[in-house]
């Protein structure tokens, strides 16, 4: 039996001079453990990311 390991991934933002950035997103089973490991690099958890978008970059755009 393998024993398989399901990551959540939690999106991160951090402040830097005053002004909030994106963070890295952090990979891990749950929230509490997500928070930890925020807390440890000095960002702030701000979500966990449920789905993805698969946007299709290839149909014609119009630029104005």
């Amino acid at each position: 039996e393998q024993n398989s390991l399901l990551l959540k991934i939690f999106v991160t933002s951090f402040e830097w001079d005053g002004k909030n950035y994106a963070g890295p997103d952090i990979h891990a089973e749950n929230l509490e453990d997500a928070e930890t490991i925020a807390e440890y690099h000095g960002l702030s958890v701000d979500g966990e990311l449920t789905d993805l978008i698969d946007m299709d970059y290839h149909s014609p755009r119009v630029l104005h």
